[in-house]
């Protein structure tokens, strides 16, 4: 071992060795959750412009063998041909006010009825989302 790693070696120890107080940045613990809501402004009448709030759900239908039943019998051959195993996504609205049924989402989305048999076959992935202030507001 040379002088320069010995001394940098020797300056570490040292610092380790001293005896000042160690303070972590740990961070508390948030308990209270509270609606995503943001005001993005006052439209032109004076009401109350709210963010919209989108998300993203990257899901996949796992299940090759069981055709879901579509909530309209006119889409059955639609619905049929969203493809099986393959990563997929969609894009929906996002009440910050509530709580988001994100398997659900994804068959009301795709025209499927939600019943717990159907639910066992949608695999959620990842969750994006957006939040966005309308210039006006959202119909």
């Amino acid at each position: 071992m040379n002088a320069r790693h010995f001394s940098a070696l020797a300056a570490v120890a040292t610092v380790l060795a001293a005896n000042s107080p160690v303070h972590a940045a740990t961070q508390s613990v948030d308990r209270f959750g509270k609606p995503g809501v943001i005001v993005c402004g006052k439209s032109a009448t004076g009401a109350t412009i709210e963010a919209v709030h989108v998300d993203k759900i990257i899901f996949m239908l796992t299940n090759t063998t069981v055709n879901l039943q579509a909530t309209h019998p006119e889409d059955q051959e639609e619905l049929n041909a969203i493809p099986r195993g393959v990563e997929l996504d969609i894009k929906v609205l996002d009440n910050p006010k509530r709580i988001a049924d994100l398997r659900g989402k994804v068959l009301s989305f795709i025209g499927a009825v939600d019943l717990p048999t159907y639910r066992q076959f949608v695999k959620i992935i990842d969750v994006d989302y957006a939040v966005v202030c309308p210039a006006a507001t959202p119909s």
